[in-house]
């Protein structure tokens, strides 16, 4: 017990002396330690600020462990880099030529992959299983579609035909009704004429022979007039009427050409996933542009393994193990400047890492003799209690 009284006695009359300092100040001013704010004089009474102390000293020892790793990390970095520019000059100048080509060769692989995603889902490969066909498959389709333009353009010559046909055939009859009725009005001129040549011979007791040639010849006229039109409009309402059944047959040939040509192209879309030959087309090229842009990437990433290989072989053969630290910084290493750039930098870290380093261990150690003391303060409650 004496042997403890010893050890803990000449802290206890330091955080005396603490709280004599602080009742001058009134209690106003506070200590920080390890990034917490203490109020000494309630150190002992409010075991929350040991507890908020520990917690943060746990911490504090993890960074320190953290700042130790990443400080050893750099430093064998550091040495890797020295050891780089240890070698030969044709050793150099082999690794910048394969840190520039393997730097090169990752732009690419990276412009395959954006190709690759930028293509979206992958909703063309089912595509896959006509691969040996598809040329074939789209050119057909092209010829379906176009056969199915003429057919359309066939379908409506022969309605606008129709249409014609029909409009002549009204004028025609029209005509005709014309002619019928112009035949009963010669026949009642006819007979008026006679009546009045009769009455007039009658009357007038005067030879009407020159009256009567010019009626008669009037009346012939018109009568042939008459009769040939209408033979003329017979004659072409029955061409008319030809004409109709023979454009009637065609349309309905054409139309049933039309319901099965538009069959096909309706199952071709169907199957395909499409609405035309274009789109089969269109299609068509990305996922040959997708296959494209796979193999290359795929070919890139051989590479990449091949470069890795030998850029690991001439490494080792140097006694150099970092590789994954030059593969990180590839162009860096493609150049002097840039390794002394890289080296520049690494030492600025190497500095900082101390730094906090020696800081967080300051800290570490601050804590430690806070906590040390609030124990042997605890410890003498208990034992004054007892």
């Amino acid at each position: 017990m004496d042997k403890l009284k010893v050890l803990y006695t000449p802290f206890l009359k330091l955080f005396d002396k603490i709280r004599l300092f602080m009742d001058k100040k009134h209690h106003i001013e506070e200590s920080v330690v390890g990034g917490i704010d203490i109020d000494l004089e309630q150190l002992y009474e409010d075991p929350e600020i040991a507890i908020k102390l520990q917690q943060r000293y746990i911490k504090t020892i993890d960074d320190i462990e953290k700042h130790k790793e990443k400080y050893k990390d750099t430093v064998n970095e550091i040495t890797t880099m020295q050891r780089i520019e240890l070698m030969s000059g044709r050793g150099k100048a082999e690794l910048e030529k394969l840190c520039k080509v393997y730097s090169e060769t990752l732009v690419k692989k990276g412009e395959f992959k954006d190709k690759i995603h930028g293509q979206g889902i992958r909703t063309v490969d089912y595509l896959e299983q006509y691969e040996d066909q598809m040329d074939k498959i789209i050119e057909m389709m092209k010829g379906h579609e176009k056969n199915q333009s003429m057919v359309k353009q066939d379908l409506a010559y022969l309605e606008s035909e129709k249409s014609e046909l029909l409009y002549q055939s009204s004028r025609l009859k029209s005509a005709y009704k014309f002619v019928r009725h112009a035949f009963i009005v010669v026949a009642m001129f006819t007979a008026l004429a006679a009546l009045i040549l009769t009455i007039f011979f009658f009357v007038n007791k005067k030879p009407i022979l020159l009256e009567a040639m010019i009626s008669m010849v009037a009346i012939i006229v018109a009568t042939v007039w008459v009769y040939i039109f209408r033979r003329y409009l017979v004659y072409e309402i029955s061409k008319n009427q030809k004409m109709m059944k023979r454009t009637v047959e065609l349309t309905n040939k054409t139309k049933i050409k039309f319901i099965n040509n538009q069959s096909v192209i309706d199952y071709q879309c169907k199957k395909y996933r499409i609405d035309s030959s274009e789109m089969l087309e269109l299609r068509w090229e990305n996922y040959k542009n997708r296959m494209h842009a796979e193999r290359q990437y795929k070919n890139i990433s051989n590479s990449i393994a091949a470069m890795m290989s030998d850029i690991e072989d001439l490494l080792e053969k140097n006694g150099i193990r970092e590789v994954d630290f030059v593969l990180d910084h590839m162009d860096y290493f493609a150049t002097g400047k840039g390794r002394k750039m890289l080296l520049d930098k690494h030492i600025t870290k190497k500095e900082e890492l101390y730094y906090n380093l020696q800081k967080a261990e300051r800290e570490s150690g601050m804590m430690n003799l806070v906590l040390t003391n609030y124990k042997s303060h605890v410890s003498h409650e208990k034992s004054k209690e007892k």
